[in-house]
Formats: C-alpha cells, sequence, structure tokens
C-alpha cells in the first residue's frame, strides 16, 4: 500500500491486516509507538525513509513476523534500544543510511538469525569494527562513512572466523592509512574500495598493508566524478602479490602500460577493466590460467586477440563500449575453451564472420549487438553448443536471404531486433529446433512466407514481432507454436485480429497488440483473451466506439470491472465526438441507433431501386426514338446476312478471312462492317443501331482480349442482346477468335453469363479444323435466328 508522502503524523489505524508492502515514506511520523504496526502480521517490506523518526519505542516492530524488508533511510533516530527489533524474526535486509549511527555495536540485531544484508551507509561510523553477530550477513554497506584509518585492532574478531560469504564494502570512506597486516587472515567474499584513495601512493600503501587477507572479488578504483584522479604509477599493483585474489576489478584509472603493470596477476582468474585508459597490451601480459577477462569503455582500437588467443583456459571474453575500436583483425581459434564472447556496443566492422575467427568448439553464447556491420558468411558449423546469439542493432547481411542458422539445433536465444533484416524464404530459422526466444522487431517478412516461416519452432515460448510491419496474419502463421507464452505485435499495421490466428496458441499467457490500426475486435477473440490470458495491451489503437463495436466495448467494460490484467488507456478514434474517451466509459444506446440505421438502409434501397427504374425508361426511350422512323422496314426487310461486331484491332482478321471466305464463297452472304458500311456524318449511335443490328439478320460476335477491352464492343453486344429480347428479330452468333481467361470476364458480367449458356464457334489455325468452322458458320447464317440450336455442337 503507498501512503508515501501523505502528511500522516502516526500509523493510520484502518489499514488493512492483509497487506504485504506499506510505504509510509515523507510523513512526519517523527515517534514510533509501541505495537502500533502490531494489527500487520503479514507485511513484509516496510519503508520508513524520511519519516523524520527520532524515537523508536521498544516492542515498535512487535508482530511483525512476517517482515523481510526494513528501511530507515535519512531518520536521525538519537538511540537504538535493546529491544528495538523485537518481533523480527524473519528479518532479512535492513536499512539505516544517514541515521546517524556511530558504531555498528549500537545495534542489537544479535537474535536475527536470518539478517543477511545491513545497509549503514552514509552515517558517523569511523571504525571498522564488525561485531561477531553480523558476521553471518552477505552484505555490509559501510559507503561513504567517516572511516579513515583501519586499525589492526579492529579486524582482531574477524581472524579465522567464517565470513567467507561476506562483502564487505568500504567506498567513499577516504582512507589515508591501514596497518600492515590488518587483513591478515581474513576471508571475503568481496572487498569494495572504490573511491577510497586520493592518490597512487595512498593506494599503493594500502594494497600492500592488506597483505594476507583472501578474497574472491576484490575493487580498486575511482569513481568518474571524483575531482581526484588516480594514476598508475611503476609497481602500483605489487601489494597484490600478497593477496590470495581470484577476481579483480579496476575502474576509472590513468594507466600508462609498463612491462610491471600486471606484476603479482599470475594467480588472478578474473581480470575486469572499466573506464579506464588502457589502449595496449604485450604479450607477457597476462597470466596464462586466466579465464574471465573483460575491457569496457577503454581506449583500444583493435580486439586485442593477439593476447588474449594465447589465454588457452579463456572461458569469458568480454571487450564492450568502446567507442574506438573498429576492427576485428586476429583469429581465436585457438581458445577452444571459450564459452561467453561479448563484443557487443563497440563500433566492429566485420566482413565474414565467424568460423574462421572464434572457435565455437566450447562457444555457449555469443553477443555480436550494437556494432556497425557483421557480415555472416557462413553457417555457424564449429558451434554445435551455441545456446544464445544477440545481433541486435547491428547491420548484419545473409539472414533471411540463406538458412544460416542450420546446424544451431541447440539455440534457445537469437536476437535480430533492428538489424533491418528482410525474410524472403520460408527456411529463414530451420535448424532452431530448440529456439525459446525469438526477437525480430524493426525487420520485415516477405507476405507469401508468413504462414511457414516459424513452423519448425516448436519450442518457442517468446516471439516478438513489434514494428515488423504487418498488415496481416495468416491462419498458419502461429499454427505451430503451442508452447508459445508471449507474444509481441505492437507497433504494426494489423486491422484486425481474427480468433481463428490466436486458436492454436494453447500456452500463450501475455499478448501485446499496442499501436496498431485495429478498430474492434470479434466476440470470438474477446472470448479467447478473457478465458486465456494473464495479460493483454491493446491501448493505442484506432478503436471505433460506435454501435457496430457495441459487443466489444461491453466486454471492455466488463473487464475493468473485472480488474483483467491489460492495458487500461484504451481509448476511442471514432466518432469524432468520442475521440480520447476511454473505451471503458463509453455508453451507448445502440437500440434505437440500430432503427435509425435501418430506417436509413431502407431509404437508400428505395431511392436505388427508383434510379433503376428511371435508367430503365430512359434506355426504352431512347430505344423508341431510334426505331420509330425504319422501324417497319427493319422488320420486314433486312439488307444483311450478318452485322460484325468487332474490334478494330481484329480488323485484319476480318478483311483477310471473313470478308473474303463468306462475301466471295458459294452461297454469297452479304456482311455489316462499320469501316466499310456505316454512312458518314451519322451519329456512330445511329449508325450501329440502324444501320447495323436493324438491318441485319444476325449479329456476329467476334470474340477476343481485345474484344473485352473495348468499351464499344461491350456496347454493341448489350445492344444487340437488348434488341433480340425486345423483337426476337436478331440472331447472335459467338466466335472465339483467341483464348479468354475467366478473370478478364469479371467486368463483363453479362457475357460471362451469356457464354456459360449458349454454344459458340471457335477458330483454329489449321487446314482442316478451318473447313470445319467455315461449314458450321454458313449452316449458322443460313438458318438465321435458329443460330443457338444443337447443331453448332457443344461450346468449346
Amino acid at each position: 500500500m503507498n501512503c508515501y508522502n501523505c502528511n500522516l503524523s502516526t500509523v493510520p489505524a484502518d489499514l488493512p491486516e492483509e497487506i504485504n508492502g506499506l510505504d509510509l515514506s515523507f510523513n512526519p511520523l517523527k515517534h514510533l509507538y509501541n505495537k502500533s504496526l502490531s494489527r500487520l502480521s503479514q507485511l513484509q517490506i516496510l519503508d520508513l525513509t524520511r519519516c523524520g523518526i527520532s524515537t523508536i519505542e521498544d516492542d515498535a516492530f512487535a508482530g511483525l513476523d512476517a517482515l523481510h524488508t526494513l528501511i530507515l533511510t535519512g531518520n536521525p533516530i538519537k538511540q537504538w534500544s535493546q529491544v528495538t527489533f523485537t518481533g523480527l524474526h524473519s528479518l532479512r535486509k535492513l536499512v539505516i543510511v544517514e541515521t546517524s549511527l556511530a558504531t555498528l555495536s549500537e545495534l542489537q540485531v544479535e537474535y536475527f538469525p536470518s539478517l543477511r544484508e545491513l545497509n549503514a551507509a552514509k552515517n558517523c561510523i569511523d571504525r571498522l569494527y564488525i561485531p561477531s553477530f553480523l558476521f553471518r550477513l552477505h552484505v555490509l554497506d559501510l559507503r561513504a562513512n567517516r572511516i579513515t584509518k583501519i586499525n589492526k585492532e579492529d579486524l582482531d574478531n574477524l581472524r579465522h572466523a567464517n565470513t567467507s560469504n561476506l562483502s564487505l564494502i568500504l567506498s567513499q570512506n577516504f582512507i589515508h592509512s591501514i596497518d600492515p597486516g590488518a587483513f591478515r587472515f581474513v576471508n571475503l567474499q568481496l572487498l569494495h574500495l572504490k573511491g577510497c584513495f586520493s592518490h597512487e601512493d595512498i593506494m599503493k600503501a594500502s594494497l600492500n598493508a592488506i597483505s594476507g587477507l583472501r578474497v574472491q572479488m576484490l575493487f580498486i578504483g575511482q569513481y568518474r566524478n571524483s575531482p581526484t584522479r588516480v594514476k598508475f604509477k611503476e609497481n602500483l599493483f605489487e601489494g597484490l602479490c600478497g593477496l590470495d585474489v581470484e577476481e579483480l576489478t579496476i575502474m576509472e584509472l590513468y594507466i600508462t602500460f609498463t612491462n610491471t603493470f600486471f606484476d603479482c596477476m599470475e594467480n588472478i582468474t578474473s581480470l575486469r577493466f572499466i573506464h579506464t585508459s588502457l589502449s595496449q597490451f604485450s604479450p607477457e601480459s597476462f597470466a596464462s590460467n586466466m579465464q574471465k577477462f573483460e575491457l569496457k569503455h577503454a581506449f583500444v582500437m583493435n580486439v586485442p586477440t593477439y593476447i588474449v588467443s594465447e589465454l588457452k583456459h579463456l572461458k569469458e571474453l568480454r571487450i564492450t563500449n568502446n567507442q574506438r575500436l573498429t576492427h576485428f583483425g586476429y583469429s581465436l581459434l585457438t581458445l577452444d575453451k571459450l564459452e561467453f564472447l561479448d563484443l557487443s556496443n563497440n563500433k566492429i566492422m566485420m566482413e565474414s564472420c565467424c568460423d574462421k575467427f572464434i572457435s565455437g568448439k566450447s562457444l555457449k553464447h555469443l553477443n555480436f549487438s550494437y556494432n556497425s556491420y557483421i557480415g555472416l558468411r557462413s553457417h555457424f558449423l564449429n558451434m554445435p553448443h551455441l545456446l544464445s546469439l544477440d545481433l541486435s542493432h547491428s547491420k548484419v547481411d545473409s539472414v533471411g536471404q540463406f538458412p544460416i542458422f542450420m546446424s544451431l539445433n541447440n539455440l534457445t536465444y537469437l536476437d535480430l531486433s533492428y538489424t533491418s533484416c528482410h525474410f524472403v524464404i520460408h527456411c529463414s530459422f530451420c535448424g532452431l529446433f530448440s529456439l525459446v526466444e525469438l526477437r525480430v522487431p524493426h525487420t520485415t517478412f516477405a507476405p507469401d512466407i508468413l504462414g511457414s516461416v516459424f513452423q519448425n519452432l516448436s519450442s518457442l515460448r517468446l516471439l516478438d514481432m513489434e514494428s515488423c510491419d504487418l498488415k496481416n496474419i495468416t491462419n498458419e502463421m502461429f499454427g505451430h507454436l503451442n508452447r508459445l507464452q508471449v507474444l509481441n505485435l505492437s507497433k504494426n499495421k494489423l486491422m484486425e485480429l481474427p480468433a481463428s490466428v490466436l486458436l492454436s496458441l494453447f500456452s500463450l499467457q501475455h499478448l501485446n497488440i499496442k499501436s496498431n490500426n485495429i478498430q474492434g475486435l470479434s466476440n470470438d477473440t474477446v472470448q479467447f483473451l478473457s478465458k486465456s490470458l494473464a495479460k493483454v495491451d491493446l491501448s493505442d489503437n484506432a478503436y471505433d466506439c460506435s454501435c457496430t463495436q457495441e459487443q466489444f466495448l461491453m466486454w471492455v467494460h466488463e473487464q475493468s470491472i473485472k480488474n483483467l490484467n491489460f492495458s487500461n488507456h484504451i481509448e476511442c478514434k471514432t466518432p469524432e465526438h468520442l475521440q480520447g474517451l476511454l473505451l471503458r466509459d463509453v455508453n451507448l444506446n445502440c437500440s434505437w441507433t440500430l432503427i435509425y440505421i435501418s430506417i436509413m438502409v431502407s431509404v437508400i434501397i428505395v431511392l436505388l431501386l427508383l434510379l433503376v427504374y428511371h435508367f430503365y425508361l430512359k434506355n426504352r426511350f431512347l430505344y423508341l426514338c431510334f426505331c420509330h422512323q425504319g422501324y417497319k422496314k427493319s422488320a420486314t426487310e433486312k439488307t444483311y446476312d450478318a452485322f460484325v461486331i468487332h474490334s478494330s484491332l481484329d480488323e485484319e482478321w476480318v478483311k483477310e478471312e471473313l470478308l473474303r471466305e463468306l462475301e466471295g464463297g458459294d452461297p454469297k452472304f452479304r456482311l455489316c462492317v462499320h469501316f466499310r458500311n456505316f454512312e458518314a456524318g451519322k451519329l456512330i449511335l445511329e449508325n450501329i443501331f440502324y444501320n447495323g443490328i436493324c438491318c441485319s439478320r444476325n449479329a456476329l460476335i467476334l470474340l477476343s482480349p481485345n474484344f473485352i477491352e473495348s468499351k464499344w464492343c461491350s456496347f454493341e453486344f448489350r445492344l444487340a442482346l437488348f434488341w433480340r429480347f425486345l423483337e426476337d428479330e436478331c440472331g447472335i452468333i459467338l466466335i472465339l477468335l483467341e483464348p479468354i481467361r475467366d478473370d478478364q470476364l469479371k467486368h463483363m458480367y453479362v457475357l460471362k453469363k451469356y457464354l456459360s449458356s449458349k454454344t459458340y464457334l471457335k477458330w483454329e489455325k489449321n487446314d482442316k479444323e478451318k473447313e470445319v468452322f467455315w461449314k458450321r458458320l454458313r449452316k449458322a447464317l443460313t438458318q438465321g435466328r435458329r443460330v443457338d440450336a444443337p447443331l453448332l455442337g457443344p461450346a468449346e
């Protein structure tokens, strides 16, 4: 429960008894009374930061048996009584920063066997005396106190004590001197001396003085904002010869390389340089048994492979955050035991990775993230044990173009975020049978591979596809991801999320579809989200808050009442008067809206019917106008045997084949063609209808792709059908000059329907078929209107 800065002078008496966390920081409590918190028996974390508490009564924490973290930072406590912490049997962490504590002996915490961390930073402690009741601690933080001298007798009780798990933090105590042998026979997990020495001479003397210390990790150096600079001097680290230390971290030192720099580091197995000016090494620098090496924020321009390649026992190599480092020029193939390689946050340009430069026999983790360019020229053939590969925020090639991961059967983590990869092959992730986590934000996928690109990732638990320019999702896309638990589809261009896409995701718990173009979700989708998911982020979409999304809006309102763990800031985009309103606050009366919509639809239908009827009357009127003058003549006298309806692009066939055969053969037929028989000066429409259709016994339709593309051909065909329908005066003969695809007939519904129910002639180029074609055509022209009779045979 958060009661931060509520101007409370006492602990509220109406706090719920079942709370497990309470923040009372920055309240003027000043006095903590006896058993004032005893009702809160389930409390685990209590924060009393800067409450002005000067007095803590006896048994003030009585009844807090479950409390494991107590924070008293910034309270000017005058006295710590022997029963101050009575009842805190489960206390594991105590924070008493800035409480004016003078000595650790003031604290009476010897009866707390569970206490593991004591943070007493920024107090008034001036002696490094650690009472025996604190030996069970894992962390003792005394940073920024007033310790300037460490006396030998202050640490007598630590000698031969079991403090191998203790991390002692003395940073920012301005230590001037340490008694020689003060740490002899002392055994620690960690000793932190960062920012303790104002001069290199003091550091050198202090390192010599702690001779005899056995410590797992030692931190020395300065803070970045320190007003003093410590520079390397000859034999600065000679005191390390008297220490038993395994891991050494050197920070913020201005290092001038000398041949004595690494003296006394023979037994160190882990060496870290952080924010140093180190820029070069010599082959004699390192101990041959070193297992871990880290170089962070240094001045190196090349990966020092010529040095580290000699470290045959090296297991972990980290060279990171070096802005001058651009090249990886030497091979690490000799490091057969290397398991972890981190070269992230540099400016490396690597033309060919990785088989020729890096030994992968034992490699498990490889990180090339945040570099300039990594050229993948191999298939990771020599890295059978690789578990994680991070190429994020680096320009890479070949990924998505070739199946380069085929050999990484044990890989569990792959990060390709912000690599701008474009996946075009179905086998982009082939071979990754063990992959658990895949991150591909800011990459793109060819639409035709989305249904199968993830099909072999049956072990996947997390898939991050943020900003992948996805416009739609196929039902097969996640069909094989039965174990997927976390799916991030945020910042794409999805307009819908069908339930059919999600049905195969049996294990899905977290879904993020933030910042898409989704207007609403279907009933099936929201049912899936309600039953299966623990967390859903639906925010920042273009939600439609009209009645068309009524069911979705009702669901959002229900979930806000049930407190389903999904994003609350889901706002309306449309209609305009509801823009910016939270979906859970939308209150629509859709019953009247539906009536209005029904009325409007009915009105529109009536208007459309009237419009259709109007066009019918208009066409009928035009027909009467055109046929008025010569109707009787057209009904009794026919000038032509057929009116040829064709595209001007097929005119050559008409002249060379049709006219020559029918008008020059026996019997002779008379044909009407527009380029020869239309009268000059008349309207085109009048020529087509009066001089062509009305004066011909038949209409000869020459079908071809050119015919389909011609609007005049389509009009003439419909006019012939119209005349036949009204007067039954015109036979229609269809000739297929060239094949026509179904998709070409989409916009000519009348012709498509007519072809499906009528027979037609098909033009063939071989002589035998031509002879049959002309014979059948002559027979059709002779019989006139009976052209649709079965004599033409079945459609071809």
